[in-house]
């Protein structure tokens, strides 16, 4: 039958476990006052109260130092259910003392799987070096539960003693349980562990292999780039060659330019397939060297290259790529790469976070641009750009009957947001969309730009 408690008998549990514990620091009879509150939790661990016996689990995990006291509740697991064992191993494991560890070690070869589970959990906080092996295997061949516990535990193992015996783990580990451990390595955020796993990119078994390719994306540096394009070169399947090229463009966007050479080294040879994922990852890399190389391949005799090589230019990162886009915009003999280069240029003039816009591209580019579609495009960039240039730029096209509806829009967005420094630029032009303007919402917000204060005193008097 269960004890009944209330809410004052529980606080006054409380106080009276904390103040034993107190006891047993300060006073003579200190192992008296420890042995009577080991007995109390004992007691209330295996008694019926569910309340008390969380609060005693509580300070099993917090409170009552010492590996006596820890003996005292490991002693007590075989009396206790299974749940209840799972709960104390639990408790066990939070307080972080080794005396123990071997029953946690033992709970990992019950009969009950949410024991093992339980203790491959718990061995986390108790651990030794030499429990790594152990729990890689559970890790690579347990039941799903184990498998997700033993997985918890390699990443919440602390200390670098953990980390270098992950590492000589590696040197003699099975395949499955290899890949586990570069796994837990990586999340780890163990970067000496790089040169060691990098050791094993070539290993015969695929998960290994995929492994220390997710190693690759999160440790390789520049000097690693060459390791990495042969790992994609030599890519079995679809999976494998997409998670090589994640982490060759992952690794030239921490190194950069000095990343290009390999990557470029890297194509001779290469079939179209892998040539595309070399290349889509030269943008990450940068430089002139990689953009020259981008160039080059335009005029590739395999058309799905030479694409290729159009779609990495017109989507280039930064203005570097802007003289070749000129070029290619000028060339309205091939319709699509004529539009994704004023498409890119368009994108690479306006402004961004770290640079101001560029208006005598965005100029050049409507000028360029054969179709509607694209002067427009212009337009809208222009209208997120609150300055006098841009707004000269988009009146001019208010003259055009194709784009003067587009223009008169892009010019009320900029003078709304355009400031009291340009009062005789913005009145005009403002005045000038009322009369051409066929949308009425266009038309009512360019008078509401004359009728603001700064403006209608620029406004022409009525005639009487």
């Amino acid at each position: 039958m269960k004890t009944k408690t209330t809410p004052l008998t529980h606080c006054l549990l409380y106080v009276l476990l904390g103040s034993i514990c107190v006891t047993s620091f300060f006073m003579d009879k200190a192992c008296a006052a420890e042995d009577e509150v080991v007995a109390m939790i004992v007691e209330l661990v295996k008694g019926s109260d569910i309340d008390m016996r969380v609060m005693a689990l509580q300070q099993i995990r917090e409170s009552v130092p010492g590996e006596d006291a820890t003996r005292r509740f490991v002693e007590l697991l075989p009396a206790l259910q299974p749940d209840l064992q799972l709960q104390l191993i639990d408790a066990l494991g939070d307080r972080g003392d080794v005396a123990a560890r071997p029953a946690i070690l033992g709970m990992l070869n019950s009969k009950n799987e949410a024991l093992r589970a339980g203790a491959a959990v718990a061995l986390a906080g108790v651990a030794s070096p030499a429990d790594i092996p152990l729990l890689a295997g559970m890790a690579a061949t347990g039941t799903e539960p184990e498998k997700k516990a033993a997985r918890a535990s390699l990443r919440r193992l602390r200390g670098n003693a953990m980390n270098a015996a992950m590492i000589e783990a590696l040197k003699d580990a099975e395949a499955k349980s290899k890949a586990e451990l570069i796994a837990a390595l990586v999340d780890r955020d163990v970067k000496e562990a790089a040169s060691e796993v990098f050791k094993h990119a070539n290993d015969p078994d695929l998960a290994v292999r995929l492994a220390v390719l997710d190693a690759f994306s999160a440790m390789a540096g520049e000097g690693d780039t060459a390791l990495v394009v042969k790992r994609l070169k030599a890519a079995q399947d679809r999976t494998e060659r997409s998670r090589a090229a994640l982490a060759l463009v992952a690794t030239c966007r921490r190194g950069q330019a000095k990343c290009a050479d390999a990557v470029i080294a890297g194509l001779e040879g290469a079939d179209t397939a892998t040539s595309i994922l070399l290349m889509r990852a030269l943008p990450e890399a940068g430089g002139p060297k990689a953009l020259n190389e981008i160039v080059v391949r335009l005029k590739d005799k395999d058309k799905r290259i030479s694409d290729e090589a159009v779609r990495v230019l017109t989507s280039w990162p930064d203005r570097s790529a802007t003289a070749r886009l000129m070029v290619m915009a000028r060339d309205v003999k091939t319709l699509r790469n004529h539009i994704l280069a004023i498409r890119g240029l368009v994108r690479l003039a306006g402004p961004g976070k770290d640079r101001e816009p560029d208006f005598a591209t965005l100029s050049q580019t409507m000028d360029l641009a054969t179709r509607k579609e694209e002067k427009v495009l212009v337009l809208g960039a222009l209208g997120t750009i609150p300055t006098a240039e841009s707004l000269t730029l988009v009146a001019s096209s208010m003259d055009q009957p194709d784009l003067a509806e587009d223009a008169g829009l892009a010019a009320v967005l900029i003078a709304e947001k355009i400031g009291q420094g340009h009062r005789d630029q913005v009145t005009a032009v403002m005045q000038k969309v009322v009369k051409t303007a066929q949308r009425e919402t266009t038309r009512d917000r360019a008078r509401k730009v004359l009728e603001a204060p700064s403006q209608a005193a620029a406004l022409p008097p009525s005639n009487p």
